[in-house]
């Protein structure tokens, strides 16, 4: 027993002896990791207010006047109280290096508190990924960056849109013509490159971003699966009203401005009805369970675009996600029961839908649609007679300012004239004067023409966007009549062979 202890004991001090040896020195303790500081998160919405100053700026694709219109048509709809003005300063054919050229007159003398940018599209020249095109595309952006940046003014870059091939090979194929100049191998890829590009941009810079490319690549692909011709892009570059209107879709909800405009009615409790939110709801009278009435108090009309763009508008479900206009009722007896506004019947529900909710804000019966149905072909209007003009003069603004550089680039090396006077210096002069007095006298007063033109619809559109009170009938109706089942085809026999 004892020689068993001793032994227990010895081995005992000969393993505190082992691990005293192996003990490891001390670790060196490691640096304090870096503080990871968060990204700052992207303001929800655009936050406008009133002086607020929106320039689009871009190439054909903005001075086509449609994405820019829907925006527009969104803001003078759920903000009909405050006084924003929108420039678009799009021009067929520009490049970033053109939106810089014309910085001076068309872009600063606004002095915009936001500004989108969608270039890119030119920039690439229709053919396969040069890095020698990208270089000059992403050092102008650069420079136009830096010049927007001076002006300190919000910044929203878009990636460039989608080149649909298959559009544009099928359009040639009918007319060999409208390829001329382009030669357009991965185009499309080209500007998904160009596009991620931007994005990182975007990042650097702290300014907004807003993907075009992915949801129009998305959108054509799921509607091939329907129909193999299909293409929200005819001419394979320039969106047609339904594509605008996905790309202003996309602009509003990236930036997290779409929302519902209404969404409360009435319910019952102890016997009587009562407001949901008595500050939208007033006025409720009826039987309970049985019928109810109320005055609704709607802050902004629903987001309605013309009927050119109904395929966009169904597409991206603008209107139940970017304007939900919704009457609730609960406690009503089962059954089935007419939703009417200031007399007019806009649908039919039953107990079930009217307690979740019962959208109208796409029905054309309701008020608020009508209202802003008129809102929206109003700036349609302001477009097609102001704006899209204006961009025009733009555009020969361009043409001239570039004819007047070409003149003074050959007389900078013309020889000298017989007199001994140096024919360069005075060429040089004589262009660019010609190119500012046409400026001064005509570009200058036409603009000031339009765009007072342009108010006078601003105007009439701001007083045409004021919400009013509505009132709303719930009444019993009948149950809607069964559509007829359809008769079945009868087989054909087979003939013998």
């Amino acid at each position: 027993m004892r020689l068993h202890l001793a032994l227990s004991a010895l081995l005992g001090m000969a393993l505190v002896a082992h691990a005293q040896e192996k003990k490891p020195a001390p670790a060196t303790p490691k640096p304090a990791a870096a503080k990871r500081v968060p990204a700052k998160p992207a303001p929800k919405g655009w936050g406008l207010k009133d002086g607020d100053r929106v320039i689009f700026i871009g190439d054909s694709i903005t001075h086509q006047c449609l994405y820019t219109q829907y925006v527009e048509d969104y803001f003078f709809t759920r903000y009909p109280n405050v006084n924003i003005k929108f420039r678009n300063a799009g021009i067929s054919g520009d490049r970033a290096q053109d939106a810089l050229d014309r910085f001076d007159d068309d872009i600063a003398p606004f002095k915009p508190t936001v500004a989108t940018v969608l270039l890119g599209m030119n920039d690439g020249s229709y053919r396969d990924f040069d890095p020698v095109i990208f270089k000059t595309y992403a050092d102008g952006m650069t420079k136009l960056c830096d010049r927007l940046d001076a002006l300190k003014c919000r910044v929203i870059l878009m990636s460039p849109t989608m080149f649909d091939h298959q559009a544009f090979e099928q359009m040639v194929a009918k007319d060999l013509a409208r390829s001329k100049n382009k030669d357009p191998q991965n185009y499309n890829g080209v500007l998904a490159y160009y596009g991620k590009w931007v994005q990182e941009t975007a990042r650097k810079r702290g300014y907004g971003f807003v993907d075009l490319y992915g949801p129009l690549n998305t959108l054509t692909t799921q509607g091939r699966r329907q129909d193999p011709n299909f293409t929200l892009i005819a001419d394979a570059i320039h969106p047609g009203p339904d594509g605008q209107l996905i790309m202003a879709y996309e602009l509003l909800k990236q930036t997290g401005e779409l929302g519902g405009i209404f969404g409360s009615g009435v319910r019952l409790a102890d016997g009587q009805w009562r407001a949901i939110n008595p500050t939208l709801v007033t006025d409720v009278k009826g039987e309970p369970g049985k019928s109810v009435s109320y005055t609704a108090t709607i802050k902004s009309l629903p987001w309605i675009v013309p009927a050119e763009a109904a395929l966009g508008y169904k597409l991206s479900r603008a209107g139940h996600t970017g304007s939900q206009e919704s009457h609730i009722v609960v406690g009503l007896d089962a059954g089935y029961y007419s939703l009417r506004i200031n007399g007019q019947d806009v649908g039919r529900f039953d107990e079930r839908m009217l307690g979740v909710h019962a959208e109208i804000e796409e029905n054309p019966n309701s008020p608020t649609h009508q209202q802003a149905l008129k809102v929206a072909e109003l700036n349609k209007q302001r477009n097609a007679e102001a704006i899209n003009p204006l961009r025009g003069l733009y555009g020969q603004r361009k043409g001239k300012l570039r004819a007047a550089k070409e003149a003074a680039n050959q007389a900078a090396t013309a020889a000298p004239s017989k007199d001994g006077q140096p024919a360069p210096a005075a060429a040089k002069v004589n262009s660019m004067e010609a190119f500012n007095a046409w400026r001064e006298n005509e570009l200058k007063p036409k603009e000031a023409e339009l765009l007072k033109k342009a108010e006078a619809f601003e105007e009439q559109i701001r007083q045409v966007a004021q919400p009013q009170p509505v009132k709303v009938e719930i009444i019993p109706t009948a149950a809607p009549a069964k559509p007829m089942p359809k008769a079945r085809a009868k087989p054909v026999a087979k003939k013998a062979a």
